[in-house]
């Protein structure tokens, strides 16, 4: 059996997953047990735990193989800056200024360098290194990240830096190697992405201790596994070394809930994937059946990664976004005090005005029972301060003639208004641009969507009407309520692999495996065999049997002297991201 357990901000979803029995092929699963616990901010494994035991009580827990959790954790802390400051050791060689490159508390850049072929033109000066540590020092900067320019061609200098780090005096939070993050270069987008990695080491290293320690109490052993942003799974003990691959890990479930529970690869259409929950709403997209993909790297807080992963937007709006009276106006969102009125939260919410305009019963509520009355009351309270106001530019009909009736509809009305108008800039943002899915590159593609998918808390409520206003078609997902934790339990390990090849300098590079070193006599690889090696390597490292495919190839000839004296091939490998299964109509009632 897998359990797969979402982690969000208002709610955790849990499902158990089974196969029918014992001989039964990859995609004959059934879901047995689906549950929706409130998340407790303050204590997510009390979240988990609750989400675990109610999806176990009445199944043989030992008979659970596979754990995988998605989880908004990182993402969060990194939105929130709740994390350490982080300090950077930099080590470009000339060319751009390191001015442009600083980022975070604390920077020191150092001398030595490598060149573009991996070969050291200057050594690192330890003095440099001792001087910048009494500044992190000081600033009781414990969370370290080391980088360097062309470090994926030849580490020894990252590995320098850290040997010295390691046995220093002061110990050490965190530390962040860059030319383990990616085989690929960009170092702006490495810089970035190191240093969020040791931001958010220390919290994922708490995260995971809490994990297994509660497993330990229920006796429980399963194979435990994180949901990635590409959409692929990674062993609980390695997604140490790389916390940061878990940023959207959330919207990412979402995906993986499409692609698990509807048939849209089949039929091949474009669409529009909405998870709506109670703080975010988050966005996916998908081209002829495919979701778009992000093979250079997402983007965290406007700053590009390079974290291969999902395409995605989250907007700070859901089903118990804060609804205020600011200069007159509703304003709704993006803070989340609590749940829904009617749910006993402190203050009016959408999810109110859905109830209150017929849309939801009173008997929907996840934990306990919507009660009506309730949210009558908080939408009362705004009309009042509405008629008080009395200088509503948008509200119709006026202020004095508003009633809590026409103010859930209104509410409903401009709520749907910011979902409709953040996916029309979204499709804006993307017109003219290359676009990648799962498995290819769509050169000149035109994106124009013809079907909503909803999920989510409100996504029955509210996705038909936004599908009207869009001119889509609508449909509910499957498990609309789970479909993210549905989403994490079947997604499939992924991975890249990246194979570097100077054949003029001699060189083997796979930066993700851990191999430099230099090439034998008799180890000539010419295009195709660099293919093959990058296939058989990342299938090696792969957990399971599925396809691997070639993602991108580079090769040029390097001349000296006015001859060609070999080549630089560099070839990408990737296991294709996707469900380990898809459930059938059968299987897929709530």
């Amino acid at each position: 059996m897998i359990v797969g357990i979402d982690v969000g901000g208002t709610h955790t979803d849990g499902v158990l997953v089974a196969q029918k029995a014992a001989d039964s092929t990859a995609d004959n699963y059934k879901i047995i047990a689906t549950t929706k616990v409130i998340t407790e901010q303050d204590n997510l494994m009390n979240s988990i735990l609750k989400a675990l035991d109610n999806l176990i009580e009445q199944s043989n827990a030992k008979q659970i193989e596979r754990l995988v959790l998605s989880t908004t954790l990182t993402t969060n802390a990194i939105l929130e800056e709740k994390y350490d400051p982080v300090g950077l050791i930099l080590i470009p060689g000339p060319g751009i200024s390191s001015d442009y490159l600083k980022y975070g508390a604390e920077n020191l850049v150092l001398s030595g360098y490598v060149n573009h072929r991996g070969q050291q033109v200057k050594k690192i000066e330890q003095s440099e290194i001792k001087t910048g540590l009494k500044s992190f020092m000081e600033k009781s900067i414990k969370n370290i990240a080391v980088i360097g320019k062309f470090s994926i061609r030849n580490p020894e200098q990252e590995l320098a830096v850290l040997a010295y780090l390691k046995a220093a005096e002061n110990k050490f939070t965190s530390l962040t190697a860059g030319h383990r993050l990616s085989g690929r270069l960009n170092f702006p987008r490495r810089i970035v992405t190191a240093y969020f990695n040791s931001a958010v080491t220390k919290i994922h290293q708490e995260f995971s201790a809490a994990i297994k320690q509660a497993l330990q109490k229920r006796r429980l052993e399963p194979e435990l596994f994180l949901l990635k942003c590409d959409g692929g799974t990674i062993p609980l003990a390695d997604s140490l070394e790389l916390p940061v691959e878990t940023v959207n890990s959330g919207p990412a479930a979402s995906i993986m809930g499409v692609m698990t529970l509807s048939n849209i690869d089949q039929r091949q259409q474009t669409a529009v994937s909405l998870d709506i929950g109670g703080t975010t709403t988050d966005i996916g997209l998908f081209i002829q059946g495919e979701p778009v993909f992000m093979p250079d790297g997402i983007v965290i807080n406007d700053l590009a990664t390079l974290i291969r992963g999902l395409y995605s937007i989250s907007i700070p709006i859901g089903g118990d976004s804060l609804i205020q009276v600011i200069k007159g106006e509703l304003k709704i969102g993006p803070r989340r005090l609590g749940p829904a009125a009617a749910a006993g939260g402190p203050a009016p919410t959408p999810t109110d005005a859905l109830l209150v305009a017929g849309y939801l019963a009173e008997a929907e509520s996840y934990d306990k029972k919507f009660d009506l009355k309730k949210a009558e009351t908080a939408l009362s309270s705004l009309v009042k301060q509405l008629q008080t106001a009395n200088n509503s530019k948008n509200i119709l009909p006026t202020a004095e003639k508003l009633t809590v009736h026409s103010l859930a509809e209104l509410i409903i009305d401009q709520l749907t208004d910011k979902i409709v108008n953040r996916i029309r800039k979204m499709l804006a943002d993307l017109e003219d641009k290359t676009v990648y899915t799962i498995s290819e590159l769509l050169a000149e593609v035109k994106i124009e969507p013809e079907l909503l998918l909803g999920m989510g808390g409100p996504a029955k409520a509210l996705v038909k009407l936004l599908a009207q206003k869009l001119n889509y078609q609508a449909e509910l997902i499957p498990y609309s309520k789970v479909a993210n934790a549905v989403g994490a339990a079947f997604a499939r390990p992924t991975i890249t692999t990246t194979v570097r090849i100077d054949t003029a300098a001699g060189q083997l590079d796979i930066a993700e495996a851990g191999i430099h070193r230099s090439l034998k006599a008799s180890e000539k690889f010419n295009l195709e065999q660099s293919k093959k090696l990058a296939l058989k390597i990342t299938k090696e490292r792969s957990l399971v049997k599925t396809a691997v495919e070639i993602t991108d190839v580079e090769s040029f000839n390097v001349i000296e002297g006015f001859r060609t004296v070999g080549a630089i091939r560099e070839i990408k490998a990737q296991v294709k991201p996707g469900p380990i299964a898809r459930l059938k109509g059968d299987d897929q009632d709530e």
